[in-house]
């Protein structure tokens, strides 16, 4: 058996289970609880009070009876304004999964390479759009190979989805390393949901004007804390979005790509402060988790990290495993994301801790020394 068929067979075994979600309760019953969640991925900072304001002023002056704009002009001339890029290079949508399925709709269904592990929404888009997809990641790691590499493995791809970065790794996309995809495949999208929550990460957005067959993707939800509102946006050469735009249903945009695009121009020159802090923060909430007994971390350059539990050996710790783990800290009021059912991990040992503010981590921290530790 070939190298590419095992792969592909370790894809499909990946998508047999869907992941646990979240624990979600009604929102009247989530408003009245104390949990510090560590389970998404969003600003540390909460979302701007400009926006909040925003969407407080839309709802008292009866904006939202409106049908919204579904070509999102307000919208897309901000992003053209923060991008320095042409309107016609943006379009706008709800989640990052919606934007990479208007993306994979635009194209013949092809070979599409994804390193794994990755979000099974991300897989699902492009599966249910006609599309084989194949694991590319590194078999020794989670890294993102070059392109020239696939060769090697008797893996041969038409277009990749990458992403910068990616998740629930928390690695950033070398230019390099796109580079080598974007010169032997017809088209790749790039994932940068969480770009400007990273540890020096830089958007691969400018490479649009030299590469009609790049997609970059980048979403308000995350970097503005929005989870519950999606805005996401395609950023591409202005025939690329064209192109993609014949086969797009865009009355998915809702009436927040309007409200929020002004005070969008105002906020994003702010994120370099979150930045700022999450270039200590990120480092520090690494090295905490590490001195964790039990708990092994992957490396991080985003504001979430990868973890893995074990209790073995001469451990001899509290908790037997990660969903006993998952369990006491909620009792303890925290949450985080386990992953078990993530394509491209083969067994449940595995969690994703988000970096929040210094005090919340620090009370994270607290807790989990406490919980694995054995009684006296």
């Amino acid at each position: 058996m070939s190298f590419a068929s095992e792969i592909t067979r370790a894809q499909h075994s990946a998508l047999e289970g869907i992941p646990e979600p979240a624990l979600c309760p009604p929102y009247d019953v989530r408003g009245e609880i104390t949990w510090i969640d560590f389970s998404g991925t969003e600003n540390p900072f909460g979302t701007p009070s400009s926006f909040v304001h925003a969407i407080r002023n839309a709802m008292a002056d009866g904006w939202m009876s409106y049908s919204p704009d579904c070509e999102a002009h307000v919208l897309r001339s901000a992003l053209a304004r923060i991008f320095g890029m042409p309107v016609e290079s943006f379009l706008v949508g709800t989640t990052v999964s919606n934007m990479v399925r208007a993306v994979a709709q635009a194209f013949e269904p092809c070979v599409v390479g994804i390193p794994m592990p990755c979000p099974i929404e991300n897989v699902l888009a492009l599966s249910n759009t006609g599309h084989e997809v194949v694991n590319i990641s590194s078999p020794a790691s989670f890294v993102t190979p070059p392109a020239d590499m696939m060769g090697i493995r008797d893996i041969e791809l038409d277009a990749a989805l990458l992403s910068n970065p990616s998740w629930p790794t928390s690695r950033l996309l070398s230019k390099s390393t796109l580079l080598s995809y974007l010169d032997t495949c017809d088209w790749v999208v790039v994932d940068e949901r969480s770009i400007e929550l990273t540890f020096g990460g830089e958007t691969m957005a400018p490479l649009v004007h030299e590469y009609k067959n790049l997609i970059v993707i980048q979403s308000f939800s995350e970097q503005y804390c929005m989870p519950g509102s999606h805005i996401s946006y395609c950023i591409a050469h202005p025939d690329t979005i064209a192109e993609i735009s014949r086969f797009y249903d865009n009355t998915c945009v809702t009436m927040l790509a309007e409200v929020l695009a002004e005070p969008s121009m105002v906020e994003h020159p702010r994120l370099d402060g979150v930045r700022g802090f999450l270039y200590s923060e990120i480092p520090w909430m690494q090295c905490m988790l590490s001195l964790v007994p039990g708990i092994d971390i992957f490396p991080a350059e985003a504001n979430y990290v990868m973890c893995s539990y074990h209790n073995g050996g001469d451990l001899k710790l509290a908790v037997r495993d990660i969903d006993e783990l998952s369990a006491r800290l909620q009792l303890e009021g925290f949450l985080v994301r386990k992953l078990a059912g993530t394509p491209g991990l083969v067994n449940n040992g595995y969690f994703c801790v988000a970096v929040r503010t210094r005090q919340d981590n620090e009370k994270l921290i607290a807790a989990l020394r406490r919980i694995v530790s054995p009684s006296s």
